[in-house]
């Protein structure tokens, strides 16, 4: 239980403080792994058992896709109490442009009267789970707030911030980590990262084609290795040590979390 619990807790990193929007929005979605809402034509995509799951930024993407079953299970976490619940029947709200779930109104109640008290934060560079609160130090990066424990991680950080940033291939919809990239191109003032020689090459020949999120997940036919070393990216290399251990059940939460 434990274990499950940190797993939760650490799917807060890839969005807090990220874009808030207003769940009453038409066309808005929870993106799948951290809840926060966004326009269902921007949001990147996956399938799973015949499910489209939606997410908010590459990240999110990478993580669901390292356990689908154990992130489509159903299931988040009462930010307050930490309870493990079924989305369906729990008590539903949306705070900051977030959803989530509560065991009970009582638990709900207590995280509105104060919501900075039960917000947690992920260092993405020593790969600790902290109360946001604790975490002294901070870096912006493409318009998103990053929070450190410490100064050494934020300067380590900030020298390279492609170590620990994903991104989604617009042709193919692999996810993986900038810094695996085996190739990249600047498009409309926006750097565009691909999984393959290949998926550049189709880029290439007609980049508006591909200039929005790519549909689901699928292969761009490279034989020469290239996608199997981005793919290996986003499964070994995800700033998670139970990623790295080949157990990663991420569930859609972001709070703090306790073995309950």
């Amino acid at each position: 239980m434990k274990r499950f619990t940190l797993l939760l807790a650490l799917a807060a990193m890839l969005l807090a403080g990220g874009t808030a929007l207003a769940a009453q929005e038409k066309n808005m979605v929870p993106c799948a792994v951290c809840g926060y809402m966004i326009p269902k034509d921007q949001a990147l995509t996956t399938e799973y058992e015949g499910t489209t799951y939606y997410f908010c930024e590459a990240g999110c993407k990478a993580y669901f896709l390292m356990d689908p079953a154990a992130m489509a299970a159903g299931k988040d976490m009462d930010p307050v109490c930490g309870m493990v619940v079924k989305k369906a029947g729990s008590i539903e709200a949306v705070h900051g442009g977030r959803q989530m779930h509560f065991c009970s109104n009582a638990c709900k109640d207590k995280y509105f009267a104060n919501p900075a008290e039960y917000e947690i934060n992920y260092d993405v560079v020593s790969n600790e789970v902290k109360p946001q609160k604790e975490m002294k130090y901070t870096a912006t990066f493409e318009g998103r707030p990053y929070f450190f424990v410490s100064e050494a991680n934020k300067i380590a950080f900030e020298k390279n911030p492609d170590a620990y940033t994903y991104a989604e291939c617009p042709v193919s919809g692999k996810v993986f980590l900038r810094k695996d990239a085996p190739a990249k191109v600047v498009y409309e003032g926006k750097t565009r990262y691909f999984c393959c020689d290949s998926a550049l090459e189709k880029f290439n020949k007609d980049p508006k084609k591909y200039s929005g999120p790519a549909v689901g997940t699928k292969g761009c036919g490279e034989k020469d290795g290239k996608m199997k070393k981005a793919d290996a990216g986003a499964a070994k290399e995800a700033g998670c040590p139970a990623a790295q251990a080949g157990a990663c059940p991420k569930a859609k939460t972001c709070k703090q979390g306790k073995s309950s």
